[in-house]
């Protein structure tokens, strides 16, 4: 009978051990970004309608996000986005002629629950193509972003691969 709390006090103190040896992860205080994916949603007419970008991202004091109160600059926008088309050999920006219009965007409340405030995970934005088509001049495009969070702490700025689109 003396057996079974030997074997029990073994296995918990093995389980302690290991406990001990799982690393918590860190990650730096200014949001880190990399490329995740892209893909697109033909529409009816065949040709690229919506473009879905998604990039990964790691801060540390996990303060992404902004409160839907956050309104006026510099909390308008917390994701960055540049649309670059391929012209004469380089990626250079794609003008439209609304220059009140922009790709940037809000991310929202991303701060987890708890001390460990370390934070990862992915940020898919769709991306309506329609408004670009009509200033694009190539079928060559690539984003360039970053993001920064409520600290106001930018990111690295990550220039995406090249992508052909399929458009009027």
């Amino acid at each position: 009978m003396k057996v079974k709390p030997k074997i029990h006090l073994i296995a918990f103190l093995l389980l302690l051990t290991a406990a001990g040896c799982i690393k918590k992860e860190e990650y730096p205080v200014e949001p880190q970004i990399s490329f995740g994916s892209y893909g697109v949603i033909p529409g009816v007419d065949g040709y690229d309608s919506i473009s879905v970008l998604t990039i990964s991202y790691t801060d540390g004091d996990g303060d992404i996000g902004l409160y839907s109160y956050d309104s006026v600059e510099p909390y308008k926008y917390n994701y960055f986005l540049k649309f670059l088309e391929w012209r004469n050999g380089t990626f250079q920006e794609v003008q439209l002629a609304d220059t009140s219009f922009t790709f940037n965007s809000r991310i929202p409340i991303l701060t987890p629950e708890g001390k460990n405030k370390n934070i990862r995970g992915d940020i898919s934005m769709f991306l309506e193509m329609y408004y670009a088509y009509m200033a694009l001049k190539s079928d060559t495009i690539a984003f360039e972003v970053y993001i920064q969070d409520r600290a106001l702490h930018k990111s690295n700025v990550l220039q995406t691969p090249a992508f052909v689109v399929n458009r009027p």
